[in-house]
């Protein structure tokens, strides 16, 4: 019995320190495997302490703990990536690239990084061409999903981000196009690539107010007129109060001979600018929207000399818009004493939530839709390709 238990002893003290001499002997030969499982744990502080900085808005102090984690940890993409936004919001593109590059050495299927990286080169270093192949690369990458309901869904934001990649792969190609010039070959091939990539990017998310307005305007552009207005229309359907499409339909629908509809257009672009409070948008509009009215006014009067009909019947009758007006009074219970009071066609809207709401119900209607509906490509002599001085 003592036999046994000093058996057991002696094996259990055997056991203890080949395990120690062992451990050692793997410090000794793994010494720099060690030494960097050691960097990583320290990094992964840092770069905690640098994601809560980060999320604060404290950007120099998430600069300074991001940059101590990646020395010790550099293979940290994720941390690479914030390093290379910080330096985005600096306005130090340069800085950027380079941090999203190496964070896409570590991490391939990286796709927020990777489009990223292609924003950054198309919009603020006219980096085109890196800008397209880098959308296609996370467009085209695959990478392991999970869909865990209610707590993580990686297969919607996979599709969501290639969808992303697919609109600014279009912006990318319209960027092209402008470099060629206009009226070229080479731009009408760099527009139908961008047309191409919009389309796909719309089969992925149809009610995309940006793919649908820019989907609009290349066609605009390539001279498709009836697919470029169904599609500012259906982007006006999608966001009413964003005056870009409005602004742009109407002057397609000039471009068209549609004076009528493109004043209402116009009328609602400048509505919309107004009460965004943004003047120097809405003079240019306003500029526009006169001349508008002044070539319909001429066009009526004379229609009127052969018909014998008062020009301002017709007008009142063409306006389909909606006239708001915001204007200020004072008001004692009020801290400021002034009351913002709205009208909507000479009634009084109590306030500008109210108004909102009336604008979006009303400007939503794209009245102009039947038009190109009905149209037809070979009604026009000349569709407009390779002319874009609409």
């Amino acid at each position: 019995m003592r036999l046994k238990r000093l058996l057991k002893k002696i094996f259990s003290k055997t056991v203890t320190a080949t395990m120690v001499v062992l451990f050692l002997l793997s410090v000794f030969v793994f010494w720099g495997w060690y030494v960097k499982q050691v960097n990583k744990v320290q990094g992964l502080y840092y770069v905690y302490k640098g994601d809560k900085a980060y999320k604060e808005h404290k950007l120099e102090k998430a600069i300074k703990l991001y940059k101590t984690g990646l020395e010790l940890y550099p293979e940290h993409s994720q941390a690479r990536c914030n390093l290379g936004n910080i330096y985005v919001k600096y306005e130090d593109y340069f800085s950027a690239v380079e941090q999203y590059e190496e964070a896409l050495k570590h991490d391939p299927k990286f796709m927020v990084c990777r489009i990223n990286l292609g924003i950054v080169s198309a919009e603020k270093l006219s980096d085109f061409d890196k800008a397209i192949r880098e959308y296609q690369i996370a467009y085209e990458t695959k990478r392991a999903t999970f869909h865990i309901p209610l707590i993580f869904d990686s297969v919607k934001s996979t599709k969501e981000n290639r969808t992303i990649a697919l609109y600014n792969m279009g912006v990318a190609y319209r960027g092209k196009s402008i470099m060629a010039g206009e009226r070229t070959h080479a731009a009408n091939d760099y527009l139908e690539k961008a047309s191409d990539c919009y389309k796909k990017a719309l089969k992925r998310k149809k009610k995309s107010y940006n793919i649908l307005y820019n989907y609009a305007l290349t066609n605009h552009l390539l001279g498709n007129y009836k697919e470029a207005g169904l599609n500012y229309c259906n982007a006006i359907e999608t966001e009413p109060m964003a005056f870009d499409a409005h602004y742009n339909l109407a002057i397609l629908l000039r471009r068209l001979n549609h004076p009528r509809e493109a004043q209402e257009e116009l009328e609602k672009a400048l509505l919309i600018v107004n009460s965004q409070q943004d003047p120097f948008i809405a003079k240019y509009i306003f500029d526009i929207y006169a001349e508008a009215v002044e070539k319909s006014t001429a066009q009526k009067e004379y229609k009127t000399t052969q018909r014998a009909t008062a020009p301002e019947t017709q007008v009142k009758e063409g306006m389909r818009t909606p006239h708001i007006v915001s204007d200020e009074i004072y008001n004692e219970d009020d801290p400021l004493g002034i009351t913002h009071i709205t009208y909507v066609n000479g009634k009084v809207v109590t306030d500008s939530e109210e108004a909102d709401k009336y604008m979006k119900k009303t400007f939503s209607k794209c009245t102009a839709k039947k038009i190109f509906e009905d149209f037809e490509e070979e009604d026009l002599l000349y569709n407009g390709r390779y002319d874009k001085s609409f």
